[in-house]
């Protein structure tokens, strides 16, 4: 609608903190981040234009660990991350890997919740947030582009926002405000105002009531809604329609809209916490169960104060796990932890494996479902068990699996079989873990030994070193293990490989779209791998006994505790940490290692029910 372009949508920019006037406004949530302090308002009065944002995400991620380039696509070797473990301490590796340490706690008497990094609204987060407010929503492909957040990992936390981000949300909002402005009985629906009535009051109660469920909080202070009011009023001076698409379009592409945003209360639990306000708590939960706003029960609970104690939050997370919307809460973590969201984008060799990627081939599409399925399998009738998840024999196989595991099936369906010739073991043999652990053409030791460290035991392996050889070519008649032997004696290779390669050899019983194989370039496979540097060591041979170390690692247990953490909070753990991370741990541990106790852990824990005191100077 250009005819309304000179009136009030400069206004709107500048007012959201997009024009000049009050970039600072973004800025400074950035430097809050950082810094703990606020530096007064910029938008003046006394109302909170928002702060350091919350700890929670919810959503995991399914690109590779540290950043790397994803396996499946080139050579380099997924990960890339420093060698220093959250929270300090750790035990030193050979080669420069970092064993984490444990966890202890020194005393829960005085709390401290550790620090919560702003959080910007996941792509998932933000669309969910405008169906729930809107309903249906037009088409923001075009707006929004590439959705350039996929590279974010566990525990990364906020990632920059730049101003093709910044303008992909102002073109969103504006094209959500037009089309809602264009239809009489929608904008009447939203914001009604009965015959009669004065306008501009009606625009009031809209933009309190419709405010307090975009900024997932009540908007009450006068100044703030002055402030509001004023865009509203420069849109009026065309029509009413065109003050409340103007508001529309401020408040989406305001802040508190686009970020995870809290204060705290002043209630102070000893000096390094402060209790969160209760729809900040329940911000935290929606976001991190649902990946959306928190619904009418919960802000109505958070309303009547019913989200104050941990039995309190508890039932609400209860709840929320047993609707729709929370039943996949923790199959997503499993996604991201084990990467397996991102097989529908891997490439491989159409020569070597052609069922990949022919015309009509759904074969990616159900080795992905196929995933997803067990997952929910193991968190129903296997309770969970970490045990299960890492060796279980039950595999579920449609017509595209079915010949990985020698049967027949005609039917699209996937259904649980049961493989006992030694060749399944839990997710360590899912085709989407080995199918994103792997080259386009080749299976690639040093991606599975590297997730096994990385992933299951929490080690933080060091950045490979500047002008590394060349990978060796494949050659026929020669194996993938024969190949890497050069990673034993090459100085440059030796010292990181010699945790990655031993570990990687043991999955080289399946290829590189994880089929199981007696044979690799000609040669019988062998098998056998080398544990180092962990609370397993020692020899084993295939995946199987490998799947049965693991599941017994004391360290793997409190590194599934890390991962859980990483993914709930998108933050890394800390020093401060301690008593959260043990408080998890244990509550891990006493539930016989059931995955499905971690969310009741994690929301009991000091993490998410606190934050640290914001210092503001004036």
């Amino acid at each position: 609608m250009s005819t309304f372009e000179p009136t009030g949508r400069n206004e709107v920019r500048a007012w959201a903190g997009f024009g000049k006037p009050l970039s600072y406004g973004w800025l400074l949530l950035a430097a809050v981040s950082c810094t703990g302090a606020v530096e007064g308002n910029p938008l003046g009065g006394s109302g909170p234009l928002g702060s350091v944002g919350s700890g929670g995400a919810g959503s995991g991620s399914s690109a590779v660990p540290g950043g790397g380039a994803a396996p499946g696509g080139g050579s380099t070797v997924p990960g890339g991350g420093g060698s220093t473990i959250p929270g300090g301490g750790g035990s030193a590796l050979p080669g420069g890997g970092v064993m984490p340490p444990t966890f202890t706690c020194a005393s829960t008497a005085a709390p401290d919740p550790g620090p919560s990094p702003l959080g910007l609204l996941s792509r998932t987060q933000y669309l969910n947030t405008l169906s729930g407010l809107f309903g249906k929503v037009p088409d923001l492909s075009t707006a929004l582009g590439v959705d350039t957040n996929y590279s974010v990992t566990f525990g990364s936390g906020q990632a920059d926002i730049d101003q093709v981000q910044v303008g992909g949300f102002q073109a969103a909002a504006e094209t959500i405000a037009t089309a809602i402005a264009a239809d009489p009985k929608q904008l009447a629906a939203l914001a009604p105002c009965a015959t009669g009535a004065d306008k501009r009051a009606c625009a009031q109660s809209f933009l309190q009531s419709f405010g307090a469920l975009a900024y997932r909080s009540p908007i009450t202070d006068p100044a703030d809604i002055a402030r509001h009011m004023a865009v509203y009023d420069a849109g009026a001076k065309v029509n009413d329609a065109h003050g409340l698409q103007l508001l529309i379009e401020a408040m989406l592409q305001s802040p508190r809209f686009l970020y995870r945003v809290e204060l705290g209360t002043k209630e102070a639990v000893g000096a390094s916490a402060i209790k969160l306000s209760p729809f900040e708590v329940a911000a935290r939960l929606s976001y991190m169960v649902w990946d959306s706003a928190p619904d009418a029960t919960l802000t109505a609970a958070a309303t009547a104060g019913q989200l104050a104690t941990k039995e309190q939050v508890v039932a609400q997370l209860t709840r929320m796990l047993g609707d729709t919307k929370g039943k996949s809460f923790v199959r997503r973590f499993l996604e991201g932890w084990t990467q397996t969201a991102s097989v529908s984008g891997l490439v491989k060799d159409s020569t070597l494996y052609p069922q990949w990627s022919a015309s009509g081939s759904t074969l990616s599409a159900s080795i992905q479902a196929q995933a997803s399925a067990f997952f929910d399998n193991v968190l129903s009738a296997g309770k969970g068990n970490l045990q299960t998840l890492l060796t279980s024999s039950t595999v579920f196989a449609n017509k595209d699996l079915a010949p990985y595991y020698g049967s027949s099936m005609t039917d699209a369906t996937l259904s649980p079989i049961t493989v006992s010739n030694g060749q399944v073991s839990g997710l360590l043999t899912l085709p989407a873990v080995l199918s994103v652990q792997a080259k386009p053409d080749e299976s690639w030791p040093i991606y599975r030994g590297r997730f096994v460290r990385e992933e299951l035991f929490c080690q933080n392996m060091p950045p490979p070193p500047p002008n590394i050889p060349k990978p060796p070519d494949v050659t026929p008649g020669v194996s993938t293990r024969a190949r890497l032997t050069q990673h034993e004696t090459n100085p440059a290779c030796a010292s990181c490989h010699l945790l990655m390669d031993p570990i990687g050899f043991g999955f080289e019983g399946y290829d590189a779209i994880g089929r199981f194989r007696t044979t690799d370039g000609g040669q019988p496979v062998d098998a056998t791998g080398t544990l180092s540097g962990t609370d397993v060591d020692g020899t084993f041979n295939g995946v199987v006994e490998l799947g049965q170390k693991l599941a017994s690692s004391s360290t793997v247990r409190e590194c599934v505790a890390r991962q859980w953490f990483r993914f709930s909070t998108n933050r890394l753990e800390q020093d401060a940490d301690g008593c959260s991370m043990k408080s998890i741990s244990d509550a891990f541990t006493a539930a016989g290692n059931s995955i499905n106790a971690l969310p009741q852990a994690l929301v009991e824990s000091d993490a998410f029910l606190y934050r640290r005191p914001i210092q503001v100077s004036q």
